[in-house]
């Protein structure tokens, strides 16, 4: 009577355990990635790949966050020392000291919000394969650039996290009940 009693137990932890383990392997909800890169002249390059052919007192920040599953892209762009208006604002394709293609186009506009853009999912496959571009009229080849960063690490869903409590504590819960079985 004594083993049933204890064999329900199990069965029963195990079952919480499957539970869990099968609400944690529900895929996640999207992630917002951010990228943040600095602009400077220095890093424009011509295209023999010779640096420093940007606006040399134009610096910068690019601010981009990137929605994986949406495929939608929110930027900031900051910038001094550099003619104004813009006449184009991009992320490009290539490596640093290659000039590369446009991919994304933010229209000249600094800012903005939800724009969706299929090629978002490689800058996320390799995001130093790609550089964000201030193009201006006395330099229209890019007065500033900036290389796009490795992001950080992606931290663990939560449901994983839970699961792994849920595991320990019906590991201390059968450690228990084994005690108090061999005591009796």
């Amino acid at each position: 009577m004594l083993i049933l009693h204890y064999a329900g137990r199990v069965f029963g932890l195990i079952a919480i355990a499957a539970t869990f383990w099968a609400w944690g392997s529900v895929p996640g909800q999207a992630a917002l990635i951010t990228l943040e890169t600095t602009l400077d002249g220095f890093q424009e390059v011509d295209p023999e790949g010779n640096p420093a052919q940007g606006d040399l007192d134009g610096f910068g920040t690019a601010v981009l966050v990137i929605d994986d599953a949406d495929l939608t892209i929110d930027w900031d762009l900051t910038f001094g020392n550099i003619v104004l208006p813009l006449i184009g604002a991009h992320i490009h394709q290539a490596p640093a000291g290659v000039v590369g293609p446009i991919v994304v186009d933010f229209m000249a506009q600094p800012s903005g919000s939800n724009l969706s853009d299929p090629d978002l999912a490689n800058v996320l496959a390799n995001p130093t394969g790609f550089y964000v571009n201030l193009h201006n009229d006395p330099f229209p080849a890019g007065a500033i650039r900036g290389q796009l960063p490795q992001p950080p690490q992606v931290i663990p869903e939560p449901a994983a996290v839970g699961l792994l409590g849920v595991a320990m504590v019906a590991l201390a819960m059968l450690g228990r009940r084994v005690r108090r079985v061999t005591s009796a």
